[in-house]
């Protein structure tokens, strides 16, 4: 599932285009694959929170954990599928909000239905997001997340 957070249309479409055509930088949507998902298509229990602060880490209950650095600019901020069929709105990031932030994933049962076609949630995803400078990716638990099935004997 990509996160995206999609700039506000200009007050006046005219000088930005006029900023444009000087080479001025605009606001550029943020587009990213963020939410790596096991299943081929079905739902994911996805839970996104905004946090004040740095949180601690969950020392159970999850298979992966990973943390990286984003830069949002102001705008409406949501995930959506791939396909675009489905988007889940976080609402938007204006004025102090717009800035560098950090974005923690969690994940557990990305191999329960690998590449399968799932009706109910069979896997789970936390995405914390809060305000920080830019930092490496970091990766706090990692388990191997089968792509192919295993061979039989």
């Amino acid at each position: 599932m990509d996160f995206v957070v999609e700039p506000f249309p200009p007050a006046d479409p005219v000088a930005a285009l006029q900023a444009s055509m000087r080479g001025e930088r605009q606001d550029l949507p943020l587009r990213i694959p963020l939410v790596t998902t096991g299943v081929y298509s079905g739902p994911v229990d996805l839970t996104v929170e905004i946090l004040g602060a740095r949180p601690e880490v969950p020392t159970s209950g999850w298979e992966d954990i990973r943390e990286v650095s984003l830069m949002f600019p102001e705008g409406r901020a949501y995930f959506n599928e791939p396909t675009g069929w489905e988007m889940k709105d976080i609402g938007t990031v204006t004025g102090d909000e717009k800035g560098s932030y950090r974005a923690r994933l969690h994940a557990t049962g990305r191999d329960t239905a690998f590449d399968e076609v799932v009706e109910s949630p069979v896997e789970r995803h936390l995405v914390q997001f809060w305000k920080e400078p830019p930092s490496p990716v970091f990766v706090w638990l990692t388990t191997t997340f089968q792509r192919f099935p295993p061979r039989s004997s």
